[in-house]
């Protein structure tokens, strides 16, 4: 987020150790920022309970459990590199699962790699296979995935909220770091999930980014609000499955988007379905991936009438 450049649609990288293989945080923090500069981003602050470590990043977040691993970045960076300095030093055999994703870009010819370069660089790794949720012209995630065979733990839950279009709440995002953090406590943000202990950053003169860790949960939020492509994306491993559309709706009203799309993982599971007040469901995509069943969808908010064009700038 400190670049001139900014891409707020992230890349995520998710790796799963072996049971009998070292843990991951024992790597220890010098690893871990090796890995964050292979991404092309830096670690700004942790925070870190009995289970996990919380890295909040220039460029997103990066979660690190004795088993699991979560890199999400942003802007012009590279998983595919950092995924390849993890697996040179846990070795291919130790991995379990390796997950990458990519979110349709705002701006894809501003990136350093595209996601078919990225999955045949991971594919060379460990072999994989890549997938699309959605339509390429329209919202979309681009998945690779490893093949080897996998049993997700009951309740290893993945939720993703990746929304566009926040006009309405743009404005508490740009500023002074100070205003900044009170408008979003004021918005709600730092309390979508409650009881978690919350690391936050305000980046100037605009954006934001917050963890949140409780045990071996968290939460993230990553903040980017451009004129042109303003964009928040949302992450959970809390267990949603009792009432998936209800943690939806608690962060979609907290920041009210024009449309957004929601990526969840859940062990073995038939396609999720979502009931979001005030949006229409406009892409349904759902498939088995590694063990998990994996939903997208596509949601956006029908227009209330005819809007006025924008004007452009002919100096």
């Amino acid at each position: 987020m400190t670049q001139q450049f900014f891409e707020g649609p992230e890349k995520k990288l998710e790796l799963v150790l072996a049971a009998d293989t070292p843990s991951l945080r024992e790597l220890g923090d010098g690893f871990w920022g090796e890995v964050v500069r292979a991404a092309r981003a830096e670690v700004l602050s942790k925070r870190s309970t009995d289970q996990l470590d919380a890295y909040l990043l220039s460029e997103s977040s990066l979660l690190v459990h004795d088993r699991w691993a979560t890199l999400i970045t942003c802007g012009q960076t590279s998983v595919a590199e950092a995924a390849a300095h993890v697996v040179e030093r846990v070795t291919p055999a130790a991995i379990d699962l390796l997950i990458v994703e990519r979110k349709n870009e705002h701006f894809p010819r501003e990136q350093p790699t595209s996601f078919e370069e990225d999955a045949r660089v991971l594919n060379a790794l460990i072999p994989g296979r890549a997938l699309r949720f959605g339509r390429e012209d329209e919202h979309c995630i681009h998945l690779f995935h490893t093949t080897r065979p996998y049993a997700p733990p009951e309740g290893d839950t993945t939720l993703e909220v990746l929304m566009h279009g926040i006009e309405e709440r743009s404005a508490l995002f740009h500023g002074p770091t100070d205003a900044v953090l009170e408008a979003a406590a004021a918005a709600g943000v730092t309390r979508i999930l409650p009881g978690f202990e919350v690391d936050e950053h305000a980046f100037e003169p605009r954006g934001y980014s917050l963890n949140a860790v409780l045990g071996d949960e968290f939460y993230t939020v990553h903040v980017s609000p451009e004129r042109v492509g303003s964009y928040v994306s949302f992450e959970t491993n809390v267990d949603f499955t009792d009432d998936p559309s209800a943690v939806v709706r608690r962060v979609v009203e907290t920041f009210r988007p024009e449309s957004f799309d929601v990526l969840a993982f859940v062990p073995g599971a038939d396609p999720l379905t979502l009931d979001i007040a005030g949006y229409r469901l406009r892409r349904h995509v759902a498939a088995p991936v590694a063990g998990y069943g994996v939903t997208f969808h596509h949601f956006y908010r029908p227009p209330q009438g005819p809007v006025r064009p924008i004007e452009l700038r002919l100096d």
